[in-house]
């Protein structure tokens, strides 16, 4: 990128380089882990194990306990939003996006800053059941809240919530997002299309913003989102401590670049598209939307 800038730079007006979408996951490792019980053929779920234990439940009432917490968990999760008179939605059909469902939301009721809508659904998780007289370690049909905003350092972002244990979380942003609402604060004008900028006051000021981004304790940043989406979790393990792992589950790091001339760029792709078509394939593009390819490289039979 850096040979290109320097190769079109009498063209280039500006260029961005930095984050585009980011998506974390946190995990409470300390009741996740487990281990396999050959004999049973089963993943015994030995971190839920421990936390009935300590928490002096049978297992056999596990069903019960985690049903009740589960309510309770979601009640208060949404309290913020039912106070605020925020939209929140119950979606049934699996294949609605929710992304565009909360922004027509927001469109319809106007919203610039703060909580847009919550929305509920049934969605496939990880979690655990009560079988032979172990706790082990399953996939079900799981309660989860995604909790739309329009934050007022990150912008457009929202969390999901597993509300049944063990309370998986996931945080997505957009580093776009993010600059954009620096701009704002700092009073720098910009023309914003979707997810790029076409023109930036002073572009050179907004890249320093944007490697800031970099330097973001994330940990603390993400710590404290979790406390949000769920208000009980302290109460919840106060017998046994459990603080959430965050990994990077997604992140792209996008440049942007800005030509002065249209008839300089369009000459220019016409190298620049045959030179993708050539060297990027099927396989690349399923990668970069997240589809799984066959594991010699070749593309699964249900994709035409």
């Amino acid at each position: 990128m850096k040979e290109f800038i320097e190769k079109h730079r009498p063209q280039i007006r500006g260029w961005l380089s930095g984050f585009d979408r980011l998506v974390f996951r946190g995990s409470l490792r300390s009741l996740n882990w487990g281990t396999y019980d050959g004999q049973r053929q089963v993943m015994v779920a030995s971190g839920m194990e421990n936390y009935c234990w300590q928490n002096k439940i049978l297992f056999k009432d596990y069903g019960r306990h985690v049903q009740r917490v589960s309510q309770r968990v979601r009640e208060r999760s949404l309290k913020p939003w039912v106070e605020a008179g925020a939209a929140i939605e119950f979606v049934r059909d699996s294949g609605v996006d929710k992304d565009q469902l909360a922004r027509g939301i927001a469109a319809e009721r106007k919203v610039e800053n703060g909580m847009v809508c919550a929305i509920s659904a049934l969605e496939p998780a990880p979690t655990f059941d009560y079988r032979k007289s172990r706790i082990v370690r399953r996939l079900r049909p799981c309660h989860v809240l995604y909790q739309y905003q329009i934050h007022p350092v990150l912008g457009w972002m929202h969390a999901r919530l597993q509300t049944w244990f063990p309370f998986h979380i996931q945080i997505a942003l957009n580093g776009r997002e993010w600059l954009s609402r620096r701009m704002q604060q700092e009073g720098m004008r910009y023309t914003q299309v979707g997810n790029c900028f076409p023109w930036i006051e002073d572009f050179e000021r907004a890249q320093q913003w944007m490697e800031e981004q970099l330097k973001t304790s994330w940990t603390e940043l993400l710590d404290g989102f979790a406390q949000v989406l769920n208000p009980l979790h302290e109460e919840i393990f106060e017998q046994f401590p459990a603080t959430y792992y965050w990994t990077c589950y997604q992140s792209e790091w996008a440049s942007d670049l800005v030509f002065g001339d249209a008839h300089y760029l369009k000459r220019l792709m016409t190298v620049l598209t045959p030179h993708a078509l050539l060297n990027f394939h099927s396989a690349d593009v399923l990668r970069y939307f997240g589809k799984r390819i066959n594991q010699d490289g070749s593309i699964p039979a249900r994709f035409d």
